[in-house]
């Protein structure tokens, strides 16, 4: 599948030129590589790169909030000016932001997007979750920097990357305007060679050249038409004209001699994962029984019940499905019916369900050693683990009396969940109620936060043994 070679601009310091040089770089590097699709979009909120390209026309609903929302790319993309293609920005950055839970997404989307050519991203100057995303997703990140502050600025950026396992070297400072009229007495006669030797110096490696302050080109976005003009079609007569063609010659090269390298290692690397899930989802279906564990009921072919609950025990030994109404006679019969009015009951079981859609319940038999009773306990918890209700229920010798003798009804489902060989002091089994797609559980961030919860439980129990161990007898 294609996919974009993306140059990333950032810097946490204002005013150093980022926007300027994002959007004169894109069209530059069109004008090199006339038949390589360049696209363009920002992470900024300032509307810049769309007064430059495209003045009057922007597509209704249509920004870069579609790239996190599943939006297809050539639904995203504007035809701008000079050759270079746009997704608009958008005023709800803050809105987009808070929907991103890592810096992988925009790798991720860009890689499955089926773009072509050179995508440049220009940046907000903190170092957000946005501008984390288009550094994660960067085969070259150009950093701008003018003076001291803004190449100190540098070395929260080299931490993210070492951070996150990348490669410093993706990293290229670039002088930018740099005041030539400037000189300087000793080793380093301008502006340029100071910064530059001050960010190998510290360990940063450059861009070639760097690009000159000029009015001329600072006074291509004041006008009384408020247009942002571009360098090449205003500027021709300026050194930061040939200083642009030269960094666009730079860029080229590298993607010529790259490629959409980044993007192709987050493509391989999500494919892998995505091997591996599907193995253990695999082996996670083949584990589970065909029928319901409490009434032996077959399964449909395909997938369990609808709102089935799913039931695992927490040492990971034994898991299955349930039916709904199932475990609902199996709770309310038990741990709430025996001394409550039918109509008690009903209001109960309803509110019981109402809420099982945003729950865990836990059941837990506890043996006592000196006595032939069990301790059941039914708890309710919330979606981080943390228990809000529960019910126990004592049983003796695991046997009711009657006119037969039998297994109590939840000592026999337990039996029947571990197997009867399986005496052991605890045992526990966590539930969920699992909506329309039962097996869903099994997969991807569902099966994530399950084991979670799973832990959390473990965790708990080990410390209340812990604790009853250490108490004086």
């Amino acid at each position: 599948m294609a996919r974009p070679y993306v140059i990333t601009i950032a810097s946490e310091k204002g005013g150093v030129g980022k926007t300027t040089l994002a959007t004169n770089l894109a069209i530059y590097l069109k004008h090199l590589a006339g038949d390589v699709p360049v696209t363009l979009l920002s992470f900024d909120n300032h509307f810049t790169v769309d007064r430059m390209f495209v003045p009057a026309l922007k597509k209704a609903g249509t920004d870069v909030s579609g790239l996190f929302t599943g939006m297809p790319m050539s639904e995203l993309l504007i035809d701008g000016a000079h050759g270079v293609r746009i997704i608009p920005s958008s005023r709800s950055l803050q809105q987009i932001a808070s929907t991103l839970a890592d810096c992988e997404q925009l790798a991720g989307v860009l890689s499955g997007s089926g773009l072509q050519g050179i995508l440049i991203i220009d940046t907000r100057p903190v170092l957000d979750i946005l501008t984390q995303n288009a550094l994660y997703a960067a085969d070259r990140v150009i950093v701008p920097v003018k003076d001291a502050p803004s190449l100190e600025n540098c070395k929260n950026l080299s931490q993210f990357f070492t951070e996150n396992g990348l490669s410093r070297s993706t990293l290229r400072l670039l002088p930018c305007l740099v005041d030539t009229r400037i000189r300087y007495k000793g080793p380093f006669r301008d502006p340029y060679q100071l910064l530059k030797a001050y960010a190998i110096n510290r360990g940063y490696r450059c861009m070639e050249g760097y690009i000159a302050k000029s009015p001329k080109v600072e006074s291509l976005g004041t006008n009384p038409e408020g247009r942002v003009y571009p360098i090449i079609e205003q500027g021709r007569g300026t050194d930061v004209h040939l200083q642009f063609m030269h960094l666009a010659r730079q860029a080229y090269l590298h993607y010529l001699e790259n490629g959409p390298h980044r993007l192709g290692g987050v493509a391989h690397q999500r494919a892998e994962v995505a091997l591996t899930q599907q193995r253990d989802l695999n082996r996670r279906r083949q584990r589970v029984p065909d029928h319901c564990l409490l009434c032996g009921q077959q399964m449909p072919e395909t997938t369990p019940w609808p709102q089935a609950y799913y039931a695992e025990a927490t040492d990971g030994s034994q898991s299955g499905f349930i039916e709904d109404d199932c475990l609902g006679d199996l709770i309310f019969q038990n741990f709430y019916g025996q001394h409550k009015a039918e109509a008690a009951q009903r209001s109960m079981r309803e509110l019981f369900q109402e809420s099982a859609n945003r729950s865990y319940f836990v059941l837990r038999q506890q043996k006592n050693p000196a006595t032939p009773e069990s301790l059941f306990t039914f708890s309710r918890l919330d979606e981080t683990g943390t228990e809000l209700s529960s019910t126990d229920l004592t049983v003796k010798g695991g046997q009711t009396l009657g006119l037969r003798r039998r297994h109590h009804p939840v000592q026999e489902f337990f039996d029947i969940f571990f197997g009867e060989s399986i005496q052991s002091r605890d045992r526990t089994i966590l539930l969920r109620r699992c909506g329309e797609q039962p097996l869903n559980i099994l997969t991807g961030t569902a099966y994530i936060h399950w084991q979670k919860i799973l832990g959390r439980i473990q965790m708990e129990q080990s410390l209340d043994h812990t604790a009853c161990q250490s108490e004086p007898v």
